[in-house]
């Protein structure tokens, strides 16, 4: 029987501070003396269709989302070509998560619906005294 393999989740976007969590979790599989995998999630969150007070403008949410959908495709890209650059990782894209959700619920979600043995975040990229 193979032992079962030790699960590191990082969720990622595109920021400076996303690929310092990323490499710690790298550093951090390197010292591992067991099986693992590694695993980088980028999570997009879109608006809902039609929340807006004014049906006549429930195109903006959608052309906002395009947007949002586009930009996420440069983001994970961009993110895909860092990861390339180590052997922990080089082989496994990026797994995108997509949903009207706030991003902290889509990776809250990702996680509970199969618990990893560790998570790492680089930050919640809260502003303010949202902090």
């Amino acid at each position: 029987m193979s032992s079962p393999l030790y699960r590191i989740v990082v969720a990622a976007d595109d920021s400076p501070i996303s690929k310092k969590a990323i490499d710690y979790a790298i550093r951090l599989c390197s010292k591992l003396s067991i099986p693992y995998r590694l695993e980088v999630v980028y999570a997009v969150g879109l608006n809902p269709a039609g929340t807006t007070a004014f049906g006549f403008m429930s195109g903006l949410d959608r052309m906002n989302n395009v947007e949002i959908e586009q930009d996420a495709k440069e983001s994970v890209s961009n993110l895909n070509t860092y990861l390339a650059h180590f052997d922990e990782t080089k082989s496994k894209p990026v797994i995108v998560k997509t949903s009207t959700k706030d991003c902290g619920y889509i990776i809250q979600d990702y996680i509970n619906e199969d618990p990893p043995d560790m998570l790492v975040l680089g930050s919640s990229n809260k502003e303010g005294i949202q902090k």
